[in-house]
């Protein structure tokens, strides 16, 4: 069983065994996602288990008119900003007693949260075929080639879909940020 609509439609039907394959299949480009994204071997296996549970729990949900591969990834990229997003609430007190007395204060330092929320909240509004190669590019760390090998897209075709997302972003975020620098 090759093609992936067969395999959901399986799997949803009860042949859960066939999740393997799709497993199989994706592992290990979203452990590498995982692996660029939070720069920890042990944390990355972990989160790559945690997206494949979550995807199997949630295929009910999964729209067949969009790639699996692009729909995992997106599963792959939200737990991981998700991780980096917690991990950053904890700092051990070794680290804040050996900080500089250059870094921002609590001003400085709420401004870029809210500026991180802001374009966070403004990528989520996206089309998704420009969310899907702004968070494999920027937040994944994907090549052009890379991205355009992952969707089955041309190259050119990434290269305009980023530069039409950072336009759409560029004008969502504009009024916004000006008030956060």
């Amino acid at each position: 069983m090759k093609d992936e609509k067969t395999i959901i439609k399986a799997i949803i039907a009860g042949k859960t065994a066939y999740y393997g394959v799709l497993v199989e299949r994706y592992q290990n480009q979203v452990f590498r996602v995982i692996c660029n994204m939070v720069n920890n071997y042990e944390d990355a296996v972990e989160l790559t288990q945690d997206v494949f549970v979550k995807a199997y729990e949630s295929l009910h949900q999964y729209n067949p008119e969009f790639k699996f591969f692009s729909w995992i990834y997106r599963i792959a990229i939200n737990r991981a900003l998700l991780f980096i997003r917690n991990k950053k609430t904890y700092v051990p007190l070794e680290k804040i007693a050996f900080q500089k007395e250059t870094s921002p204060g609590p001003d400085k330092e709420y401004d870029l949260k809210t500026r991180d929320a802001m374009v966070e909240k403004a990528i989520e509004s996206l089309k998704e075929m420009y969310k899907t190669v702004v968070l494999l590019k920027y937040y994944a760390g994907l090549s052009y080639e890379e991205i355009a090998e992952t969707l089955e897209i041309p190259e050119k075709t990434v290269k305009s879909r980023l530069f039409d997302a950072r336009m759409l972003l560029k004008d969502k975020l504009s009024k916004n940020l000006q008030y956060v620098d």
